[in-house]
């Protein structure tokens, strides 16, 4: 993985631990970046599983993320979900949750 990117999600890793604490269940790296399969131009996919997630929380998560796209000048395509918004995903087979769960990288 690209230096630039490897800091980039170093940055969004300690930031989140450091707003969410204890309420972090996981942070995973997806997609194309995950697979190795990316072009330069590609966006970071990233999933953030968070248990007792309020709106406020997902807010300030959002609010977050883009002030990292904002520093390092790279896309970061984010998904907030609900420790138990997942796991109906993923009880259920649907494809984001398959894709986190069998190609991620978790940071």
């Amino acid at each position: 993985m690209e230096d630039r990117i490897g800091k980039t999600l170093t940055l969004l890793k300690g930031r989140l631990q450091e707003l969410l604490r204890d309420s972090l269940v996981n942070l995973v790296l997806f997609g194309s970046r995950a697979r190795g399969d990316y072009e330069e131009s590609s966006d970071v996919d990233v999933a953030v599983i968070v248990r007792g997630l309020s709106r406020e929380l997902k807010d300030r998560i959002y609010r977050e993320v883009a002030a990292i796209e904002l520093e390092h000048a790279q896309p970061i395509s984010l998904l907030v979900f609900s420790e138990q918004e997942f796991n109906r995903l993923r009880e259920r087979e649907r494809r984001i949750a398959k894709d986190i769960l069998e190609e991620g990288v978790a940071l």
